[in-house]
């Protein structure tokens, strides 16, 4: 009886939502959600112990790595955390967490607490009144973030920035503190920062008259698949290369062209992306360059050596090398105009 009187009126107040104004029904979500926590119940948040490393997009929850949809990122100082993943690290879970699409707002609810957040807005709605913030909610890629504290103290729990990990520890007090695993980081190879000694790439698959990584075996296949519907005309004229091919093409071009100038293009052997199985070279005309730049995110690849970034990358201006970084990291770069791999890790 309780439940049906509850969908009920849930029913009837989604119909009535949409003929208010945007401020009317950040108000009204808010006591909705007050309503079925009184009616309901909340469960107590988990004790969890949470890890969220910079840059990655991933995460580890009570030791166990969880991988995500989004990735978390450093910006003006502060470690931005997509807030369903903030959320799932309280102990709260889907039907714990109600977002609104039209006033872009998100309610969380749990250990018999409550806040709304805002895209674009500082104010934090709780149970006790507004929260100015010091910074705003931004969506990227249909995910709200917000640096970690602002959500998980909120419900009781330590936040604290572990430099040597460069992670973020969220956990309750009286615990103790997660330890930083080590996680899965991008790896970065440019003219500054050669492959370990001991470095071995990832499983090879062939791809046309190339070998690349297994990781790139599904996403260039639907790349190549959504260039042909659109009429692009595409072709890999290289991927994957051993220390000994780099080395032989690094060697040939500098007795053609001499050291300076083969530098400029071609890496020295163990500083080459080609040997990482990661990096593909695509021919194709400007149609096909100014196609791949605007659409390779979408399949986790991106532009390596951009126009005007040589004094960053240490490469002149090549439209045809793409690096595979995974869906959630290139689109996000994209999203917030970053255009290199070193200004995405901070480290140029």
């Amino acid at each position: 009886m309780a439940s049906q009187y509850i969908s009920d009126f849930i029913v009837d107040a989604g119909t009535w939502l949409r003929g208010v104004g945007r401020l009317k029904r950040i108000i009204v979500l808010f006591t909705i959600s007050c309503f079925l926590c009184m009616t309901l119940g909340v469960v107590s948040a988990a004790a969890n112990q949470t890890v969220f490393p910079a840059g990655v997009d991933m995460y580890t929850l009570n030791g166990q790595q969880q991988k995500m949809d989004a990735v978390n990122f450093i910006e003006n100082g502060r470690v931005y955390v997509p807030v369903r993943y903030l959320a799932n690290a309280c102990g709260l879970y889907d039907g714990s967490i109600v977002w609104d699409a039209p006033s872009q707002t998100v309610t969380l609810q749990g250990n018999n607490q409550m806040l709304s957040l805002q895209a674009g807005n500082r104010q934090l709605v709780t149970a006790a009144g507004p929260v100015e913030m010091d910074v705003v909610p931004q969506v990227i890629g249909g995910r709200i973030y917000l640096p970690a504290r602002w959500v998980a103290q909120y419900f009781g729990y330590i936040v604290e920035w572990d430099e040597p990990g460069h992670a973020v520890l969220v956990y309750l007090p009286g615990d103790d503190k997660p330890q930083v695993t080590p996680t899965q980081r991008i790896l970065l190879v440019n003219k500054l920062k050669g492959l370990p000694q001991d470095y071995q790439p990832s499983l090879l698959v062939n791809f046309g008259d190339f070998q690349v990584s297994a990781l790139l075996q599904q996403p260039l296949q639907q790349l190549y698949q959504a260039a042909a519907q659109q009429g692009i005309p595409i072709a890999m004229t290289s991927a994957y290369r051993s220390y000994a091919e780099q080395k032989t093409l690094f060697d040939e071009r500098a007795r053609l062209y001499g050291v300076a100038v083969t530098e400029a293009t071609v890496g020295q052997p163990g500083y080459s992306e080609h040997e990482t199985g990661l990096a593909v070279d695509i021919g194709g005309s400007a149609v096909t360059y100014r196609w791949l730049e605007t659409n390779g995110p979408r399949f986790g690849f991106v532009l390596r050596y951009p126009r005007g970034k040589e004094s960053i990358t240490g490469y002149a201006y090549e439209p045809w090398h793409y690096r595979y970084l995974g869906m959630p990291v290139a689109t996000f770069m994209q999203a917030k105009g970053i255009l290199t791999l070193e200004e995405y890790l901070h480290i140029y």
